[in-house]
């Protein structure tokens, strides 16, 4: 059994470039499935509104916002080109994801082997943390994308000799500031790799030209800078962020490998987490003790892009600091993780530990696998808001002909807004309120109504959520004739006397 499996190992070596480039297809072809029939929420609305903005009000929406410009630059040239339907939306995201995979299974094999890299492939194919943002219509998965080609550089920049890698890896890291402010986990995580390479070596660490283009890339991002520190003391950020406990590292390690949060583990799900963390830390050991130099350097590489992620988030979330912790600020650097246990599984079957590399490799596929089913049983479920969203839904079973559907302040409308084009859909927001952040561009747009004065349908629809502040009751033109729950979602029915 072994000698077959050193033998397929070899035989698919020699072919680790198609392997490749057949596991960016699976990962596309993954995410757009997942993709099918999923409700556009919130989030990805607001994606989508901003980038129909023109680009002078899109750059301003985004300085009162959380998140730099470039993501949404990006997808209203994507639009412009390949139009606004949900198919060429969720490809837009998708393709970076399937690029990413293609970039990690080259860089596990510039680190270690091509044996190596084959046996990454399922793992960062099967992912299923990584499945549910791949289609997701934000900049999650582009900046994904530019750390590991910034990893793929930098890599390349400690062996060369010349400037144009540095050049390069300066402008990834200033590109990947532009798509999202946490990208600064991964530049972190390489600049305590190139620390320790200096000092392994034995060279004074603060004569090294990294330096040099580390201050080239915050020169390249000083234009944004009064921006970022506008935002920082305006926070627009959600109020659903958290502290990095014992709690959340627990459903990190559960969303990567089942998709399921902290508070859904199981009992037969603990057990699995629990035998796959004491498979890898058993394997970890013996793995890196017979690691060469450049194995270590590797496993050091691929580890600190995962790990100084976590560390940050636990730092900058310390009290008296607000918490600024969600589980999908870790999905640019989940992939280093995936690739992580498929490195110790190929490294743990080299050094002759055959049935422990065996049995994390499988149950660790397994978990994926079924992460992949819960992922498509949820589909785009609200972590935050504890809330699915079912705005693709309440349209096809009301319908929307002689309708006017209007939903209790601006987060309704963004969330709905998408699904329900060509629909007269309105927000309710009785109050003379200017709003930042996520709602700042439904400001003074005529869907937004203190009264139903105006409205004229035959039908009135009320749409509110469990945490809806703002409740309208509609003139006496409208009777009340029903009401229905769509999970979290609840719609009041009026018909006009």
């Amino acid at each position: 059994m072994r000698k077959t499996i050193d033998a397929a190992i070899v035989i698919l070596s020699k072919h680790w470039k198609w392997i490749a480039v057949v596991a960016g297809l699976l990962s596309l072809t993954i995410a757009m499935f997942m993709s099918l029939n999923q409700s556009v929420w919130f989030d990805e609305g607001y994606s989508i509104i901003l980038a129909k903005r023109p680009v002078r009000e899109l750059i301003a929406l985004t300085s009162i916002d959380a998140h730099p410009p470039l993501y949404y630059l990006y997808l209203k040239l994507w639009g412009s080109i390949f139009g606004w339907s949900e198919i060429a939306l969720h490809l837009s995201t998708a393709l970076f994801g399937a690029a990413s995979v293609v970039v990690m299974i080259a860089i596990a094999r510039k680190l270690f082997s091509p044996k190596v890299a084959v046996v990454v492939a399922p793992f960062v194919v099967l992912a299923p943390f990584l499945a549910r943002y791949n289609y997701e219509i934000r900049m999650y998965a582009m900046v994904g994308l530019i750390g590991l080609l910034a990893t793929w550089v930098l890599i390349h920049a400690r062996q060369s000799r010349t400037r144009t890698w540095w050049l390069w890896y300066a402008v990834l890291v200033a590109v990947g500031m532009y798509t999202l402010y946490m990208s600064i986990v991964i530049w972190l995580a390489h600049l305590l790799w190139l620390v320790y390479e200096s000092h392994k070596v034995g060279k004074s660490v603060f004569k090294q030209r990294y330096w040099l283009y580390y201050g080239l890339a915050v020169v390249l991002f000083l234009p944004w800078v009064p921006t970022v520190v506008y935002q920082l003391f305006h926070s627009a950020l959600p109020p659903y962020m958290t502290a990095v406990t014992l709690k959340e590292l627990s459903g990190i390690m559960s969303m990567l490998l089942s998709y399921n949060a902290a508070w859904e583990i199981g009992p037969w799900l603990t057990v699995g987490l629990l035998i796959g963390l004491g498979l890898f830390v058993s394997l970890w050991r013996p793995v890196w003790t017979a690691a060469n130099a450049r194995y270590k350097s590797g496993l050091l590489l691929v580890g600190l892009s995962f790990v100084t992620a976590i560390i940050f988030y636990a730092l900058i979330s310390l009290p008296p600091n607000t918490p600024r912790f969600m589980e999908r600020y870790t999905v640019h650097v989940a992939i280093y993780a995936y690739a992580m246990i498929g490195i110790i599984v190929a490294l743990g079957w080299r050094i002759g530990r055959y049935r422990q590399a065996v049995a994390l490799g499988v149950l660790s596929v397994a978990m994926m696998v079924f992460g992949l089913a819960t992922l498509y049983s949820v589909g785009n479920y609200n972590y935050q808001r504890l809330q699915v969203m079912q705005a693709n839904a309440i349209r096809k079973v009301t319908g929307c002909d002689q309708t006017t559907f209007v939903t209790s302040g601006p987060y309704g409308y963004i969330d709905m807004w998408y699904d329900m084009q060509g629909c007269d859909l309105r927000y309710y927001e009785p109050s003379d309120i200017v709003f930042t952040g996520g709602y700042a561009p439904v400001n003074s747009i005529p869907e937004r109504i203190k009264n139903t004065d105006a409205i004229t349908a035959r039908r009135l629809i009320f749409v509110y959520y469990d945490d809806s502040t703002e409740f309208m009751t509609p003139d006496a033109r409208y009777k009340k004739v029903g009401q229905q729950d769509f999970d979290k979602t609840h719609l009041v029915f009026y018909e006009r006397n």
